[in-house]
Parts: C-alpha cells; sequence; structure tokens
C-alpha cells in the first residue's frame, strides 16, 4: 500500500512539474504578448562564459497592472564576416512581481555559452514581454 502511494505521489509530482509555464520555448508564436510595454536602455555585454541583455521594462498602461508570473525574453545573434546572421540561442526570465501601470523595473538576461568572445558583435531581437 505504501508502495501505491509512493508511486502516485511521483507520477502527481511529474504530471505538475510538466505543466510549468515556464517550459514555454524561446520564440514560441503561442503566448500572449503583453503590448503596454516599454523597452529602453537596452544594452548588450560579455563575461567569461555568457553574454548578456538588460534594461528597463516600463507598464506603459494607464490603468492596467501586469499580473504575477509573466515573462521577458529574446533572442541573441551574431553576424559572421560574409554577413549572415546566425541564432545563437534564446533567454527568458519568469517575473514574479506585479507591475503597476507607469512603474519601470530593471531586467537581465544571460545566455550561457562556452566561447563568448566569438560572439563579440552579437546582438539581441525579439525582445518582448508575454503571459
Amino acid at each position: 500500500m505504501i508502495n501505491n502511494i509512493k508511486y502516485l505521489f511521483l507520477i502527481s509530482m511529474i504530471l505538475v512539474s510538466s505543466c510549468d509555464e515556464s517550459s514555454t520555448i524561446t520564440g514560441s508564436d503561442s503566448v500572449n504578448e503583453i503590448s503596454n510595454v516599454i523597452f529602453s536602455n537596452v544594452v548588450t555585454s560579455i563575461t567569461e562564459n555568457s553574454l548578456v541583455a538588460s534594461g528597463i521594462i516600463k507598464n506603459n498602461s494607464q490603468s492596467l497592472s501586469i499580473s504575477p508570473p509573466w515573462y521577458i525574453e529574446c533572442q541573441f545573434y551574431y553576424q559572421d564576416n560574409s554577413g549572415n546572421t546566425f541564432l545563437i540561442g534564446g533567454e527568458s526570465a519568469k517575473i514574479n512581481n506585479a507591475l503597476a501601470s507607469g512603474i519601470s523595473m530593471e531586467w537581465t538576461l544571460t545566455h550561457q555559452t562556452d566561447n563568448p568572445d566569438n560572439y563579440t558583435n552579437f546582438t539581441i531581437n525579439d525582445l518582448r514581454a508575454y503571459k
């Protein structure tokens, strides 16, 4: 009987964890983008083992608050010497705070890579907030 309970508990945990919203695919079309935000002061940098993008997001709505959880994401790209643009990868961050109308917050997305110096001219694109 105890083994059956442990088995049912394990199955339940697997099912619950597979429903986590943070498992959405970066760049997916099947999300609800938040339209009343403005991104500003976006900067990129390279660390010893990662590519970093950061900036400020502001809830530009006159009255609507963004309720948690919500996400910020972007894609990281680089261009080779021939002018070809390549996708390095994407990152997202789960925000567990409400963002009231007119309020701003700082954000950072970090993409881990073995050779960040290979991407000295990296850029970001597809920056968005979504539910």
